[in-house]
């Protein structure tokens, strides 16, 4: 359809600023938003940019909201691929048989309270490497929301505390209960080193490619 009206170098400037009030998960995305915005208001527009703004914000927040959960899904994917591979790569396995038979035999030889104590300390242990050794700053959280979601996976293993631990509260196992607990376990730990993982590969890519947004 022809434009019936052009957008003015005064206007670019106005809708530059109105853009900065968001968070987007890449400039790649920032520049989709605005390349439409800047085609629908030339072509269906009143000339009023203001009055425009208005009344498609539901439409700009539904596109950035859009685009940020396709990044939450992509970091998920990426985790779970990344603790798949515990299981299927052949340099990685002896070492996962390693951990999970630990977890077992911590299971079958100690009473319900110390291994509460355990599976909360090695759980919260990566849970806080996260937050606090691969912290982002606060300033490039703000600019670049891909980054904010980039360690909402470790919120995974940590509710995984909460689990009804009843099951623990007694000084014996039955056979069941001990390989379920090993295995609920041995997935927390499993999951977390995988976000971890993730975080650190992703965060280097990020500032590589974002550092001009982020300086």
């Amino acid at each position: 359809m022809e434009s019936k009206y052009q957008i003015t170098a005064k206007q670019l400037a106005f809708l530059d600023r109105f853009l900065k009030k968001y968070n987007f998960g890449s400039e790649d995305d920032k520049i989709e938003l605005k390349d439409h915005i800047i085609s629908d208001f030339e072509t269906n527009g009143n000339g009023n940019l203001s009055q425009y703004l208005s009344e498609e914000l539901g439409f700009i927040n539904k596109f950035i909201g859009s685009k940020l959960q396709v990044i939450h899904k992509t970091y998920r994917r990426k985790t779970i691929d990344e603790a798949i591979g515990f299981f299927t790569s052949i340099k990685k396995l002896p070492i996962t048989v390693a951990v999970f038979l630990t977890i077992y035999f911590l299971t079958i030889n100690l009473n319900g309270k110390t291994l509460i104590i355990l599976f909360y300390v090695s759980v919260l242990s990566f849970f806080t490497y996260s937050q606090f050794f691969l912290n982002i700053k606060k300033k490039d959280r703000k600019k670049l929301d891909r980054i904010e979601y980039l360690g909402q996976e470790m919120w995974l293993p940590y509710i995984m505390l909460v689990f009804p631990l009843h099951i623990a509260t007694t000084t014996d196992f039955d056979f069941i209960n001990s390989v379920f607990f090993s295995v609920y376990w041995f997935v927390a730990i499993a999951y977390s080193f995988a976000a971890i993982r993730v975080m650190k590969k992703e965060k280097k890519i990020i500032y590589n490619k974002y550092k001009h947004l982020l300086n």
